[in-house]
């Protein structure tokens, strides 16, 4: 569907679809994309001038019981909540509550960090534009411990070998959050503000500060601001009031037995009570609709003023470049010029979650897309439908594919191995032209990827027309660290990963 949009077909339950001459494009190039990456089940929506254009579901919710998925199927979202946990940061500042330049430590004074002269500069904006310098940490697996411990989507042994530990205590609130964080075995990447480099970390603590600075929890607080003022009835982080909608997915997750890991059902969703904030909403297609009207009519729901466009504009201001052409803003990112317009977005992944949405702004076009296993490819489906509206190719990308250069002098100067406390772990290799990749780590394993040179320290992963991953030097010259997945991942050597299973990597 490259052209114009012709026609909305009614399609009852299920939604509404737009069609065109081609008999919806679209709808074939979802479907193809769920065969090839075995998706159960996910839901679209697609919304111009305040009216939904693509509302549809498709698959399964429960596979096991032939239940389609609908627009009024209750998915996780994961990273998406960290724009909702944006939206009440700006709305306490319109209330004279916070400000964003205030030092962290203004609202948690507990808050430490290996480097207490950086901790005392590290500010509120540095947590919304993840410019903190906290790199990757576990923290994640941990506030979700009691929810692994039995339901593990690993094996102990390897969570272990990449540095994690399967024994931890579960970091069940925000002080014990800032007590590890306080006490753990790593180093900042730099000084605030100076590099990208995602943190679930820090928009989790943005929960406690938003919790002391309105003097409710974080959840009441999103919930009574924000949901229920834009009429997202059917959205929450509470587990038990989410099985009482009518329409909840199951959960898919691979288990990696034999050579092809199977898809398995759950309902047992991972719960964290003290990092909710970076990821913990659960919500539908239909509620979305209502979120987008945010970005669409600059605050607004209806009748109802969430936030003032001023703090939205100040949400979707380029804060941190990612890669080029695309920054951060405040719990989401923005490409400034998307042929010719402002694009703002935010993917989400997380045990039986694959999220993204959208908004063109001055178009008045915004979109989301959940589906119900991780690694789904979730931005390539919803980036189709909104190329669609712009009469863009469909498999127009987000992202640039950076213009091929010439190849860097040597390719040895990449190899070894990078990993992070997040468990992510990856190891180049020079070949004939080219970087292989291999990734093991606790969620992750791939093995043979190659990638492509294109000049500054930059690489593109063959067949993928995505920026790919880039190298990062010191002011020497040195490659430290590579960005990879948003995260900067550190160059470590083999003496110091083998202490990894000892505890003993300070990463």
């Amino acid at each position: 569907m490259s052209g114009s949009l012709i026609a909305l077909v009614p399609l009852g339950r299920g939604g509404i679809l737009v069609t065109d001459a081609r008999q919806s494009a679209l709808d074939r190039f979802v479907t193809r994309l769920m065969r090839r990456h075995r998706i159960p089940g996910l839901s679209l929506g697609i919304a111009k001038g305040g009216r939904a254009v693509v509302s549809r579901g498709y698959g399964f919710r429960d596979r096991e019981r032939g239940l389609p998925a609908t627009p009024a199927t209750v998915y996780g979202i994961a990273s998406m909540t960290k724009s909702f946990t944006a939206l009440a940061v700006l709305q306490l500042e319109e209330q004279g509550r916070l400000r964003v330049t205030d030092p962290v430590v203004r609202h948690l004074p507990e808050f430490r960090t290996p480097d207490p002269r950086w901790t005392r500069k590290i500010t509120l904006h540095h947590f919304l534009t993840h410019t903190s310098g906290l790199p990757p940490l576990p923290s994640i697996y941990y506030a979700a411990g009691r929810s692994l411990a039995h339901d593990p989507p690993y094996d102990p042994r390897v969570a272990r070998r990449v540095g994690i530990d399967p024994d931890h205590r579960p970091l069940d609130t925000y002080s014990q959050v800032m007590e590890y964080l306080g006490t753990a075995r790593y180093r900042l990447l730099g000084p605030p503000g100076r590099l990208f480099g995602y943190s679930n970390e820090a928009f989790g603590l943005l929960g406690a500060v938003i919790e002391r600075a309105s003097g409710r929890t974080y959840e009441s607080y999103v919930e009574e601001e924000i949901l229920r003022p834009a009429g997202m009835s059917h959205s929450t982080f509470d587990t038990g009031i989410m099985f009482r909608f009518p329409e909840v997915t199951t959960l898919y997750s691979p288990r990696r037995t034999g050579r092809r890991p199977r898809l398995v059902p759950s309902e047992d969703w991972w719960e964290d009570t003290s990092l909710r904030a970076c990821g913990a909403l659960r919500t539908n297609i239909e509620d979305l609709f209502a979120y987008l009207e945010i970005y669409r009519t600059g605050g607004r729901v209806g009748r109802e003023r969430l936030v003032s466009a001023g703090s939205l504009r100040k949400m979707l201001r380029p804060a941190i470049p990612i890669v080029p052409g695309v920054f951060y803003g405040y719990g989401i990112a923005v490409r400034p010029d998307y042929h010719g317009t402002l694009l703002a977005f935010h993917d989400g992944g997380l045990k039986g979650v694959s999220s993204e949405f959208v908004v063109l702004p001055e178009k008045g076009i915004g979109g989301a897309v959940l589906a119900n296993v991780e690694q789904a490819p979730s931005p390539t489906i919803l980036q189709a439908g909104i190329n669609g509206l712009l009469g863009l190719p469909l498999r127009t990308p987000i992202f640039d594919r950076p213009p091929r250069s010439a190849p860097p002098g040597t390719l040895r100067e990449y190899e070894g191995w990078y990993a992070s406390g997040e468990g992510i772990w990856a190891q180049f290799r020079a070949a004939r032209g080219y970087l292989r990749l291999d990734f093991r780590g606790i969620e992750l394993t791939s093995r043979g990827l190659k990638l492509l040179p294109m000049g500054d320290d930059r690489f593109v992963l063959q067949g993928h027309r995505t920026s790919g991953i880039r190298f990062v030097r010191d002011p020497r010259g040195r490659i430290w660290a590579v960005f990879l997945g948003w995260r900067l991942v550190r160059r470590r050597t083999l003496k110091e990963l083998a202490g990894a299973a000892r505890g003993a990597v300070t990463w």
